[in-house]
């Protein structure tokens, strides 16, 4: 890792990413995670709970939000140690989700970056928020 490039500058970088949930994703995971409850893969069932259709999984949004880690803050060497995650709303299927980073604070002693994250649909509501520590060693290109 170069001077010029330390963690503990990073403090208030943010990344975005926008990501628009497809039947397709949502049945994937359901198959992947082995979560076939009834709210995740039927709408009739989420209905009669009282949603409006079926329910993204909660941790599908996470995924997302590991992708993001993974390729963009830290990005590449970075290890996720620590998520803390609280749902606020349904997510359905057609939302155009808003997954943001922001790098918060960083301990060099643990090697590790905290990052807050909010995840809103396009509309402005809030889905998820919570925050995340990393670990991230210096590279060795």
């Amino acid at each position: 890792m170069s001077p010029v490039d330390r963690p503990r500058d990073w403090i208030g970088r943010t990344a975005v990413r926008q990501v628009q949930i497809t039947d397709g994703m949502v049945d994937q995971f359901a198959a992947l995670s082995g979560d076939l409850g009834p709210i995740h893969v039927s709408d009739e069932a989420a209905r009669k709970q009282g949603y409006r259709a079926r329910l993204v999984h909660g941790w599908l949004l996470g995924s997302l939000v590991s992708g993001l880690i993974g390729m963009e803050l830290p990005g590449h060497g970075g290890v996720e140690q620590d998520i803390q995650l609280s749902f606020r709303n349904p997510c359905y299927v057609g939302d155009e989700v808003r997954i943001e980073l922001t790098a918060t604070e960083w301990f060099e002693s643990v090697e590790t970056l905290v990052l807050k994250v909010k995840l809103t649909r396009e509309d402005g509501l809030i889905l998820a928020k919570g925050e995340i520590r990393c670990g991230l060693r210096a590279r060795h290109d």
